[in-house]
């Protein structure tokens, strides 16, 4: 009998990536937390990363992966991590500090290619983001 409770023990001991990636719920195990199938993060994702530069609908999104909006941001904060709406803005620093990191364009510029409304929304976006204003970002990136 203790041979078969450590080997059960052991079973659980290492979840499966399936298992990690959705918080170490089994497949089809019932659950009180909404998440996403793959195809729904998926097409989320790309909808969303799409056109960073451009205004985004979370509802339209939600409606692509056949959801309401309330259960889809639920599930895909639970799914991801963070929110529809955060995840989008993460994806317009990244895109910023590709900018700020390969090109010589002004902050304002790199602020309107990256979707934020002007340089001062950028500014508060980035800075919460990195710890740090995007100028000094810049030229810490360039120093080293």
């Amino acid at each position: 009998m203790l041979c078969v409770q450590q080997a059960q023990t052991k079973v659980h001991a290492s979840p499966t990536a399936r298992q990690r990636h959705f918080g170490g719920r089994r497949a089809g195990a019932a659950s009180s937390q909404p998440m996403l199938a793959p195809w729904q993060v998926s097409l989320a994702m790309r909808t969303m990363g799409r056109d960073l530069a451009g205004p985004i609908s979370i509802s339209e999104v939600a409606s692509l992966c056949r959801l309401s909006l309330c259960y889809f941001v639920r599930a895909f904060t639970n799914t991801v991590g963070v929110a529809p709406y955060a995840w989008f803005v993460q994806q317009r620093i990244m895109c910023a500090q590709r900018l700020l990191a390969d090109t010589a364009l002004p902050l304002v510029q790199v602020a309107l290619e990256c979707g934020f409304s002007d340089q001062a929304h950028f500014t508060k976006a980035f800075s919460k983001a990195a710890g740090m204003t995007p100028a000094r970002w810049r030229r810490q990136i360039c120093a080293s």
